[in-house]
Formats: structure tokens, C-alpha cells, sequence
């Protein structure tokens, strides 16, 4: 029987036998860009596009549906480009469990930013907005969902002594945290928001999230069998 065929040349098991696609420089840019747009996949990001386009909407349908769009297209051609990348390789000898400490920290900061930025600048322009009080609560309850569920990873991530994943969730939790409290901060008198109207857009975001997880399940499992 002849062997098959690599289609890159992969490190001598002997000295190198768990490879990752960023070693192999035929897969490396495949799977960078497919980590570029896997950021714009994510829940931060995903409530960042909708407080922008709230503020450019007139409806409360657009806010939802475009930046829904957008991630699922971005996530959808994230895994194509990422599973062809792992494709490189034997899936024996796949390094899935590689610690990428500085693109972690990256990820954590470029998508807490983005989150930053795009609840700043809406709270911004909604603030000297003639608007009813709950106009707010639907970006603002995302927001502060983020806040608990990122809280809840980071303890989660303490207990299991996960330390660089715990740096990089705690430095973007500071940041999340920060945005979601300026939000509140900057509202006007007399457009208090009530816990229970933040509950839709809460709602929401840990659908979006649970969905989120549920694909990179299902991606991993495709990924490495």
C-alpha cells in the first residue's frame, strides 16, 4: 500500500510529533485569517455591531438581524478556513491543546475593545437623544449579560488553575465592565432603567452565547474527530 501523499511537509515525529497549524507555513496564513474573522464571531463583538446599529437604525428589527448576519457569515467562513488549516495535519497528531498565550490575550482585548467602543459611542449619541427610557435597556442588558457570564468563566476558569486564560478573560472583564458602567453612568436624568427591562436584551445575548458555544463544540469536534 503506498502512503498517502502529505500535502505539506510536516516536522519529524521523532523530535516534533504534535503539530499546529501556525508551524507549518502552507497552513499558517489559512488559519490566521480564519482567527481574524473567528473574533468578529463572538458575542462581544456581535453586541458591539448592534449598539452601532441602533444608533443608525430606526427600528428595533436591524439592530438584531444585520449584526446577526454579519457574525454568522464571519463564523461560518472562520471554521472553513480553520478546519482547512488543521486539514494540513494527521489528526493524530493535531497539537489542539496548544496554550497560544499571546493570541489569547489578543482575542481577549481586540473584542473587549470593540465592545468598549461600540456601547461608548451609542450611550454617547443616545444620551443627547430625545428617547423614551427603555430605548437603552436592549444594548445595555446585553451588556451587563456579558459582564455576569465573563465573570462566571473567569471563576470557572480559576478554579480549573487555567492561569492565562484567567489574565486575558480578567483584563477583558475589566474592560467589558467598564464600557457596560459608563452606560449607566451616562444616562440622562430621569431615564432610569428598571432591572426588568434590561431582562430582553439579556435574553437575547445568552442565546446568542449558549449559540456560540454550541458551534465551537460542534467546530472542535469536526476540527480534530
Amino acid at each position: 500500500m503506498n502512503p498517502i501523499e502529505e500535502k505539506v511537509q510536516l516536522p519529524d515525529p521523532e523530535t516534533q510529533f504534535l503539530v499546529h497549524p501556525v508551524d507549518l507555513p502552507g497552513a499558517r496564513k489559512e488559519f490566521l485569517t480564519g482567527w481574524w474573522l473567528g473574533l468578529v464571531a463572538t458575542p462581544q463583538v456581535y453586541t458591539a455591531l448592534l449598539a452601532f446599529f441602533w444608533a443608525v437604525s430606526n427600528n428595533y428589527v436591524t439592530p438584531i438581524l444585520v449584526p446577526l448576519v454579519l457574525v454568522v457569515i464571519a463564523g461560518w467562513i472562520s471554521s472553513k478556513l480553520t478546519r482547512g488549516a488543521w486539514d494540513y495535519i494527521p489528526r493524530k497528531r493535531h497539537d489542539k491543546n496548544r496554550r497560544m498565550t499571546v493570541m489569547t490575550i489578543a482575542a481577549s482585548l481586540i473584542t473587549s475593545l470593540a465592545l468598549f467602543a461600540g456601547l461608548l459611542t451609542f450611550m454617547v449619541w443616545a444620551a443627547s437623544q430625545d428617547f423614551v427610557p427603555g430605548f437603552s435597556a436592549y444594548p445595555l442588558g446585553m451588556g451587563a449579560a456579558i459582564v455576569v457570564i465573563m465573570a462566571v468563566e473567569l471563576v470557572v476558569k480559576l478554579v480549573r488553575n487555567r492561569s492565562i486564560d484567567a489574565a486575558s478573560d480578567a483584563i477583558s472583564l475589566v474592560v467589558v465592565a467598564a464600557a457596560v458602567g459608563l452606560g449607566f453612568g451616562i444616562l440622562p436624568a430621569g431615564r432610569a432603567l428598571a432591572p426588568v427591562d434590561l431582562v430582553p436584551g439579556a435574553a437575547i445575548l445568552l442565546g446568542v452565547w449558549l449559540s456560540w458555544l454550541l458551534f465551537r463544540q460542534v467546530e472542535a469536534r469536526r476540527n480534530h474527530g
